[in-house]
């Protein structure tokens, strides 16, 4: 067990990575499903919505916080502090104070990346936050 506690799919969770998010090229990274012509939009919608929640089930917890760190830093990048502090949350509320000694670490991380946002540093925010996505990546062997 690590430090950053299991995640289920809560719904603030799901509403968080369904958000979406523009990348720097232009597109965007999102679960969202695109936009249909008129007629086909309620049941291409609903089916949508069930695949990426069944998706979202399906994420290993080590999945979900590749997942939000990726998440924060695009809000980020794109100065959505809503959104970025929305993330950062989930975060925050996913830590396991049962590892007392890096839960507390990464609280402090987390919290100064939340005051970086506020206070309109998010250049700050960023660096803590690919350092931290990096360093998880690394240590679950995920590609990043």
């Amino acid at each position: 067990m690590v430090a950053q506690g299991d995640y289920m799919a809560t719904p603030m969770l799901v509403d968080v990575l369904n958000s979406e998010v523009e990348t720097e090229n232009g597109g965007s990274f999102t679960c969202k499903e695109p936009a249909q012509p008129q007629g086909k939009q309620n049941s291409y919608s609903a089916a949508a919505k069930a695949y990426r929640n069944e998706q979202l089930q399906n994420l290993s917890p080590v999945q979900v916080i590749d997942k939000l760190y990726s998440f924060a830093i695009l809000a980020c990048k794109k100065n959505d502090k809503t959104l970025a502090i929305k993330v950062i949350t989930e975060l925050i509320v996913g830590l396991n104070f049962e590892y007392e000694e890096i839960a507390v670490g990464l609280y402090r991380l987390y919290r100064y990346c939340k005051d970086c946002i506020c206070q309109d540093k998010m250049d700050e925010a960023i660096v803590v936050l690919e350092e931290l996505r990096s360093t998880w990546a690394e240590a679950f062997h995920l590609s990043t």
